[in-house]
This record gives C-alpha cells, structure tokens and sequence, in this order.
C-alpha cells in the first residue's frame, strides 16, 4: 500500500480538540496516536478505520481491544438498535436483559454466581475491591507490577514502575491519594515466593488479590501455573477474596475467561472490552456471598450504583456478541490466525536480524525491540527500545496498518481480520524491519 496522502482535514480538526480538550483527545492513551501524526476517524467497519481525510487503515487497536467481532457488526448493531427502539434505560426494578446477560455470565465464567453490571473496566475493578473490603474488614490490597486494574486510586499503582522504583508503591497519576496508594501492596508477577512473603506478613490485613492473570498492559506475560495456583491456594486459605481482573482476557481469549483456560478460579471476576464488541457494557461477578453484599436490603450493606449500569443497548450488544462468541468459535479462529502473525513477524524480524522478540497470546501480539526471551515479570520488560517501537508503528502506518505506537501496549486482532490482513501486514513490516 503506497503511503499515506494529505491529512489535512485531521490536522485541522485535532487542531480544533486541542483548544477544547486536553491533548486533543478524550485521554492521553488516546493522544499517543499523534506520536506518528495527527489523525481523527469518522467510520469504522470490519478491520477498517476511515479517517476525515478518507484514508483507510487496517486497524489492530480495535479501541484498546473491545472490538472482537469486527466494527459495526451486523448483528451486535442490530441488536443494539432494537434495545434502542424499547427505551435506553428504565433505572428501577428489572429487565428480561439483565437477566438473561447475568445468566450467560453465570453459564460461561466457572467461578460466578452472582453479577452486577457497570460501564467500564474501571468501574468493575473498583466495585470488585469494595466487595472485598467489606467482606474482610481489611483495607489492603496486593496487585502486581505491570498489571492494570483502571485509572482510580485505588490501583493505579506500579503499572509501569521505573526500574528505581521496582517493589515499590509507584503512584501513576499526580493527584491520587495518599492512603489509598499506601494500602496497595505491589510485588513482581509469577513469583510464588514473593506472594507467601507478602501473604505471611500481611495476611491478616489483605482485603483482596488482584490481578490480571494474562497482563496484556505491557504486552504479553504468561502466568506460570504454580504462581496462579499459589495464589489460589494462599488467599482461599486465609479467606482473602481473589480478584481476576478479566477485563482483556475475558471473551477475547476464551468463552470462558483465563479462569477456564487455566483452571484456576477467583472469587471475583472483573469483565468488560470484548463483552460488548465495543459498546459501554462491564460487570463484575463472583461468589454470592461477595455479590449478596450489594442487595441494598439491609443498613450495613454495600453500595454499588450507577445510572447508566445494565443500560439496554449495551446488554443486548453484550447478549449478542456472547452468543456469537459461542456459536461461531471466534477464538478458535482467532488463535489459529494470531499463531500466523505471530511467526510471520517472528520470522521476518530473524531475517531482519532485529533483535527483539514477539509476545502475545491467542488474539493478541505484539513486537518488542532490543529485548529477549520469554517475559515472565514487568522487569523483563524493561529495558525495551521504545524509540525503535514508534519507528515502526510509524512505518506501518504510511502502509495502512493502524496501531498504538506505545510499546507497552498491544496489537489486537478481531473476527473479522482475514489471510488477506495478514499478507498485507507481514509484506509491509518486511520493508518497515528492512529499514530498521
């Protein structure tokens, strides 16, 4: 694909959202697509992307992952429009869709039993802790360095550590507040020895565990099965509620989340993105004891509320894209087409002699310049070329592949990326690597 022409009309425009928003976007993640020039998108379909100026892209952002099924998908849309016509929200009592999209979950997670819908992964995560918190008494929590739970104070914390600051409480955002990032307990993923150190010293004042248990927020980490196993062990043994945070893995990877992947199953279940192939739908689900907390029946109980949770076009974008998961294998499909991606790039990137290595899981990849081996932890992330990263977003992107240029971040794969895609892809990084 020859490179890309004018881009005027999204210089303009992002121009103008730089007067009215800051950084020009709706958050910096989202303005980190400037790092390779100024673009705004007026239309999405399949694995496209349409910009004002009428440029196409093959997208692999997807919006940070959610769009599983491709754009615009006939069906989930259709569905989403025909909650529409019902009325968007009704905020009392219930709605067959709630409970049949709370059924689906139930069917599909193996450890829940009980859900309560939000709007974002954020929102989970934080309704999740709050669950745990007043179940225990206890106001600590431990999470894991590289792993992202949302942008709230509660863990927004070591996600991207500087190397000075490893096993540290690193807050990510000026303004969070003290205590909540005190009561954060961090230590390295897939190190079981660093788990019963904290759980032996702390134990007795741990509200919850939380983690991602494929962190994909600095590409990809494999969990070692003895390292989700402790976990699982540890935390049941001290009744400290475990909290997987399946915002990504969820649907993306498996019908039925990293937990039914690996066998291992939390307390709590935190999903959102791929639940709802892009529109704003999240829940978090568990155990009922944990979940019944929230029945707002008594005084003393939980609060979890939101205007907007369970609103309908979500839920039946939610109960479509479900069904659709089940019924038509989409990882299946997706693993057999991430698998070619994955050694195409590997290859190419041997032939290129780059150094660097390919990470990634089922859906998901992503190349990692001047690093080597098999991640295990956020510490063999470190260390990564990050300028040679947006050298090469930006070459992929004169050749119409659209992706983050972050290098911590992920490329993503949907339904509806083809042979076709991938040709295309490994003919123009073949050129891109040549250059670097």
């Amino acid at each position: 694909m020859s490179e890309r022409d004018t881009t005027e009309r999204s210089s303009e425009l992002v121009d103008r959202a730089r007067n009215v928003v800051p950084g020009g976007a709706q958050t910096g993640l989202r303005a980190q697509a400037y790092d390779t020039g100024d673009v705004a998108f007026e239309s999405a379909s399949g694995a496209t992307l349409t910009t004002v100026d009428g440029e196409t892209f093959v997208d692999y952002h997807l919006g940070f992952g959610p769009i599983v099924l491709g754009h615009a998908h006939e069906d989930v849309d259709a569905a989403a429009h025909g909650a529409i016509d019902d009325g968007v929200l009704y905020g009392a009592g219930t709605a067959p869709l709630e409970v049949e999209v709370a059924e689906r979950l139930v069917d599909l997670l193996p450890s829940v039993e009980m859900v309560n819908f939000c709007n974002s992964g954020s929102e989970a995560t934080y309704h999740a802790i709050r669950l745990a918190r007043a179940f225990t008494g206890n106001e600590k929590i431990l999470k894991f360095e590289g792993c992202y739970h949302g942008w709230h104070d509660y863990v927004d914390v070591s996600v991207y550590p500087p190397e000075e600051r490893l096993g540290e409480q690193y807050p990510e955002s000026d303004g969070m507040l003290s205590a909540a990032v005190e009561n954060t307990l961090v230590a390295p993923f897939n190190d079981a020895d660093a788990v019963r150190k904290v759980l032996r010293e702390h134990g007795d004042d741990l509200a919850a565990v939380i983690l991602e248990p494929v962190p994909h927020s600095v590409g990809c980490l494999l969990p070692d099965q003895e390292f989700l196993e402790t976990l699982r062990e540890e935390t049941r043994e001290r009744d400290v509620p475990l909290v997987f945070d399946e915002v990504i893995t969820g649907f993306r990877h498996s019908p039925h989340g990293a937990q039914g992947e690996f066998g291992v199953e939390p307390d709590l279940t935190c999903v959102a993105k791929a639940l709802g192939n892009g529109y704003p739908v999240a829940a978090v689900g568990g155990r009922e004891d944990l979940l019944a907390q929230a029945g707002g029946d008594n005084e003393s109980g939980v609060v979890i509320s939101g205007t907007y949770s369970g609103n309908l076009p979500g839920l039946a974008a939610a109960r479509e894209t479900l069904d659709t998961i089940v019924e038509e294998d989409v990882q299946g499909y997706l693993t057999d087409l991430g698998d070619r991606y994955r050694d195409g790039l590997r290859d190419l990137m041997a032939d290129h002699g780059v150094e660097g290595r390919v990470v990634g899981h089922r859906s998901i990849f992503s190349p990692q310049f001047g690093v080597t081996g098999e991640p295990k932890s956020y510490a063999d992330v470190l260390g990564l070329d990050e300028e040679r990263f947006r050298a090469f977003a930006a070459g992929m992107r004169e050749r119409g592949h659209f992706f983050t240029p972050n290098p911590y971040k992920r490329h993503h794969l949907s339904f509806a990326h083809d042979d076709e895609h991938l040709s295309s892809y490994l003919d123009d990084a073949d050129d891109v690597l040549a250059d670097l």
